[in-house]
């Protein structure tokens, strides 16, 4: 399933060359686009364009009928692109670009806005805008410190957990798939109704979802995740290529895009295997034609069995996690009704949680947590800040 999942090619939303292009004289970076504040200004306007959007959002989240923020991303993405082909290269602006591209294009955007980062990164960093100022590169860096999050929740992360997940009876994401589960694990089933009652999403809804999506959306949708993640690790390298550890936080990102991967691959377990068996069959019949009738033979009875199925004792941590989540895809498979398949998910869910979130789960009361870390010699972590 994962050589499969792979071998497919994810294209960007737009061919990001046209933002990576040099304007001007060397080095290429043209001039800073906060330096126009006319009525016309790019950057004003894509700001602007940018405000209305959240704001809009905020509403949404609060009234489902209230107008919606795709006309304003796409404005925003639109004159991000002219600004950084046609005025200047600038980390603000390619971070904004990131945050439309991710509510336009969901994981295919996130990929698209990483490669487009990175090649700013790598190709103008001496004369990228912002500048350095008296602290250095702080205020270049803060706006990708900001998508992440340091203290508090990054900008993207909900954005990413509001991308659809399904495109079948209904388009759900992967928050309201968290809610699914939750409920199902709500043990009395009284409550478990009521939750559903009161405009909570009940597991067979989701698996209904799920099972009337085509199972090319999910090949599609895992090789996405896949791709968002490798680019991600790419434009992480290429800052700390450029600043060693002041390199912005990517981690938060990180395992949401690990997490949601890993949940698609169980309960879109036999889509993705029909997915497989599609391709591997028009691969057979391509290879077939071209190579006088000949067969896979023992080829896919070598390649056969569970994906993911172990060949060997475990060689790492991730590796062992992902056998934990094989233990939940059966269980999920097998035993729908059973509560085995939710604590497997969730003891790797916690597993990547950095220690201490892990540590603020587990410890509700902040006092006791405070006592926790004193016991433990441990430092607390500071006081979470509200992202702008």
């Amino acid at each position: 399933m994962k050589d499969s999942e792979n071998s497919m090619t994810v294209e960007p939303t737009f061919d990001v060359s046209e933002g990576l292009a040099p304007i001007g004289d060397p080095p290429g970076c043209g001039t800073d686009p906060r330096a126009d504040m006319s009525g016309n200004s790019p950057f004003l306007q894509m700001k602007d364009a940018r405000a209305d959007a959240r704001r809009k959002e905020r509403a949404l989240d609060v009234d489902p009928d209230a107008p919606g923020a795709e006309d304003d991303w796409g404005s925003a993405g639109e004159l991000g692109m002219q600004i950084l082909s046609g005025v200047g290269k600038d980390l603000e602006v390619a971070a904004w670009v990131i945050e439309a591209l991710v509510r336009l294009d969901g994981y295919r955007g996130l990929y698209t806005g990483c490669l487009l980062a990175e090649g700013l990164v790598r190709t103008f960093w001496d004369g990228i805008f912002p500048l350095p100022d008296e602290d250095g590169n702080d205020g270049r860096l803060s706006p990708f410190v900001a998508l992440n999050g340091e203290d508090g929740e990054g900008l993207l992360i909900q954005p990413l957990r509001k991308i659809p997940l399904t495109a079948g009876s209904e388009h759900f994401s992967y928050w309201q798939y968290e809610q699914a589960r939750e409920i199902a694990q709500i043990g009395d089933a009284d409550r478990r109704e009521a939750r559903i009652a009161a405009g909570g999403l009940s597991m067979d809804a989701f698996d209904e979802a799920v099972g009337s999506t085509p199972p090319s959306f999910f090949a599609d949708l895992i090789a996405q995740i896949e791709a968002a993640l490798a680019a991600l690790n790419a434009l992480s390298d290429a800052f700390s290529e450029r600043v060693g550890v002041d390199a912005p936080p990517a981690g938060a990102i990180r395992n949401l895009l690990n997490t949601v991967l890993d949940d698609v691959r169980i309960f879109a377990a036999s889509k993705l295997e029909q997915a497989s068996a599609s391709q591997l069959s028009e691969q057979a019949g391509s290879d077939e034609a071209a190579g006088g009738g000949e067969t896979a033979g023992d080829g896919e009875a070598e390649t056969g069995g569970a994906p993911g199925a172990p060949r060997g004792p475990v060689a790492n941590r991730e590796q062992a996690l992902r056998l934990i989540l094989e233990a939940a895809r059966f269980f999920r498979t097998n035993e729908p009704h059973s509560p085995i398949s939710y604590t497997l998910e969730e003891i790797v869910r916690r597993a990547r949680l950095p220690m201490g979130a892990l540590i603020e789960e587990l410890i509700v009361d902040p006092e006791a947590r405070r006592y926790f870390y004193l016991a433990a010699g441990l430092r607390p972590p500071a006081n979470p800040e509200p992202q702008e």
